[in-house]
Parts: structure tokens; sequence; C-alpha cells
């Protein structure tokens, strides 16, 4: 009917078919136009093959009593890559450790071999990453540590595979010593959580502290995931001689029960001190400490809202991607990883599969971050600026004072518990 109350000229009429054929085009897209110019004769429409998926893997804490950092971790390493030239190539596959060694080596497998990954990011728990990281060398598969600084990573377990972004247990402990004997005191009860993270942070302490003169009183280890410390803070009552203070890690949940606890028990009010290792103090946990955490300090290797150029960044990138969200150390923690996974992906023009090649860009990175300048040590762990952080209230909200203490790695060699590094590319 449209046809026969047409009564252009076959010319007009040829003209508006050609006119209606480039508005199709158009709405297709060009890759539409691409499909119809192969059948047809004339010029050819080229298209660009569109480059490959970046899929990277994060294994980490999405439960249990970290679960606060390996989210945020998380958002910040979606963030990172978010900002960069390859946001639109980036596919995340994400599963949960469960802080389970054998947990984590199955879903670390699983993420590489079934999903098919090209970097795995993770996980959390120190005995974790050691075991993944133990089945992932063989097979010649990245992996990348927010957190999870077992000290042998750092020596004779090292791996030109594996690679510590954010630190060690060591950098998270001993550097604090000297500290402590001078402002604390030359007396200390060792604590934490049992297992490996836990009793390595002591341990590097341990060494430093008493190298220096001081006395180790008494020490005590709770399991993951206790929420009745009275035990353990008897301990701490009744040791003699008197410690000055305790020193150790209770992270996530664990540091929450375990800071308003030391308090209600009456140790700090006793004048006991509590300083913590790894960040134990931890800004989106101090609103659940409340004041039973003021005046406590801890060793962590970022500080929230300090002034350089890439936190300026940093803030306004995650205030605007999570505007309910707090700027704290995690989130801090993953843009750092991604930050590092897009530096090694520029070293290898942007191939994820290149994984010798990645594997050797980052043995050599050298960056300036939100956290401060940061570089790869040869033993893939990295050299960072290590604070001392007092817990203070301002303005009605929980904060931290900070003392820069000097960038410290992680040392190696046969005189090192966890022995020497040997890597080669």
């Amino acid at each position: 009917m449209e046809r026969m109350n047409d009564r252009s000229s076959p010319k007009q009429r040829l003209r508006k078919n050609l006119m209606d054929r480039r508005d199709f085009m158009k709405a297709v897209g060009v890759a539409g136009g691409a499909v119809l110019a192969t059948s047809i004769s004339g010029p050819f429409i080229h298209t660009q093959a569109a480059e490959p998926d970046i899929r990277i893997g994060h294994l980490s804490s999405f439960s249990g009593p970290y679960v606060a950092l390996g989210t945020r971790i998380d958002k910040g390493l979606s963030l990172a890559l978010q900002l960069s030239k390859y946001k639109n190539r980036v596919k995340f596959f994400r599963e949960d450790s469960q802080d389970k060694p054998e947990v984590s080596v199955e879903k670390a497998l699983k993420l590489y071999q079934k999903t098919k990954i090209d970097i795995l990011v993770g996980p959390i728990a120190g005995h974790a990453s050691l075991a993944v990281s133990t089945a992932l060398t063989p097979l010649r598969k990245l992996l990348l540590g927010a957190h999870g600084g077992n000290k042998w990573l750092a020596g004779k377990n090292c791996s030109p595979y594996t690679f510590l972004i954010g630190h060690t247990m060591y950098n998270m402990s001993a550097p604090i010593a000297p500290w402590f004997l001078k402002n604390v005191g030359d007396k200390v009860f060792l604590v934490g959580v049992d297992y490996a993270t836990g009793r390595d942070i002591a341990l590097h302490f341990r060494q430093a502290f008493e190298k220096l003169g001081g006395k180790v009183v008494g020490e005590g280890y709770a399991p993951l995931g206790t929420t009745e410390y009275t035990p353990y803070l008897t301990q701490v009552r009744n040791a003699k001689p008197k410690p000055d203070g305790c020193f150790g890690m209770y992270a996530g949940s664990d540091g929450v029960n375990w800071v308003r606890q030391f308090a209600e028990f009456g140790l700090k009010k006793d004048g006991y001190m509590y300083v913590g290792g790894l960040g134990v103090f931890q800004t989106v946990l101090l609103d659940a400490m409340g004041d039973a955490c003021l005046g406590f300090w801890d060793c962590m290797h970022t500080v929230p809202y300090i002034d350089n150029p890439q936190n300026r960044i940093f803030m306004e990138a995650w205030k605007k991607a999570y505007p309910d969200e707090p700027i704290e150390e995690n989130g801090m923690l993953g843009f750092d990883v991604g930050t590092a996974i897009i530096k090694a992906l520029d070293a290898v023009g942007g191939n994820a599969k290149d994984t010798d090649g990645l594997a050797k860009a980052l043995h050599s990175i050298e960056y300036d971050s939100p956290r401060g300048r940061i570089k790869m040590g040869p033993n893939n762990c990295t050299i960072v600026p290590i604070y001392a952080r007092k817990v203070v209230k301002k303005d009605g909200k929980y904060r931290h004072e900070a003392t820069l203490l000097g960038h410290f790695g992680t040392p190696h060699g046969p005189e090192y518990e966890w022995g020497e590094c040997k890597i080669s590319y």
C-alpha cells in the first residue's frame, strides 16, 4: 500500500533507499555495518578485532574474621583497573578463601584451570598464601598479595611468580621494636592469633626487641575466631615481671574483641599499653572498638588521608565510586595491587597472556602510590614506608597520628630462619 501511494520518481526512490540503508548501518553500529559490507560489492568497512579479556581472579576473605579487609581490597583493586585504559577489557572472578590453605589451593587451581584467569590476587592469611604459591609456582602462574606476607615467601620459598605487593610480617613488626623500647618500655608480653601470621609478627618483633636489649616476659596466642579473651588477658595480668605493654596481632573482628576486652579487663586503666603489628587499628574497625582503642599504637605501611599527589587522586576517585565507604588502608592496598598490575601490563603491551613478561616487569617495578614510594625488593617483597600510628579522636572521629619510621623491605639470607631467596628470570 505504501509503494502504491508513493508518487516519487524512480531516481528519488533510489536515493531514499540508499539513505535508508545508511541509517540502518548507523543504527546497528560499526560491527553490523561490517557484516553488511561483506555481502555486497564495493568498498569494505574494516574493523579492528576486539582485544582479548584481561581475566583477574581475586581469592580473598569474603567471609569470616577478615571479611572487612577482603571486601575493601576488592573495591580498591576494581577501582584501579576501572581508572585505567584497560577498563573495558578487565573481567573479575572472585572466590572466598575461607582463610584455609586447602580451600585456597583448591579455589586457586579452579580459577586458573577452569576459569582461565591470567592473574591471581590474594589470599589474606599468610599460611594460605604460602600454600597457594607453592601450588602455583610449578605451573608458572602469577600470584599477587595485598596481605598474606608469609615469611617463607621472602626466603627459600620465594617464587619468580609470587609478589608481595603489600607487606610481609617482618616489615609489619620488626621496624617498630626500637620505637617500643624508647616510648613504651623494655618489657613486653607477646600476643596474637595462633597461626603463621600472628606468630611470625611476634617472632620478628621478639628478635629485633631482644637484640636491642628488651625482654619478653611472656606470650600467649588465641585461635582465629576467638570471642572470649579472659584466659589470655589473665596471662598478661599475672606475668612477672610486669610488662610495660603487649605487642602482637589480632585483626578484623578478633582485633575488635581483643581491644574492647583489654580495656574491660582493666589492663588499659592500669597502664598496660597495647601496640599492634600489621596495622591492627584499621580505620574501618575503630568505631567498633570505640574509646577502648584511644592512645594505642600500631605498625603499618600506610596512613589514610596522607598528603601526597597520588593519595589525593585515590581519595577523590574512592569518594566518587564508593561515597558511603570510608577512606581506609585495605582499599588503598587493593588499589596498589591494581596499580602494579596496570604498570606490568603496560610493560608487555597489554598482553595479559605474557606471564613471564608480566613477572619480569613486576620484579623491577618502582612507582609512587597513595602509600608513598613503592619499590620491589630482590626477593619480590616490596620496600615500603612504615609508620608508627597512634589512635586519636578529632572532631568526634577516630583517626591516626603517624610517625614515619623509615622505608623497609624484608631481608633474606642463610642467617635468617626463612633462608635465602634466589630468583632469576
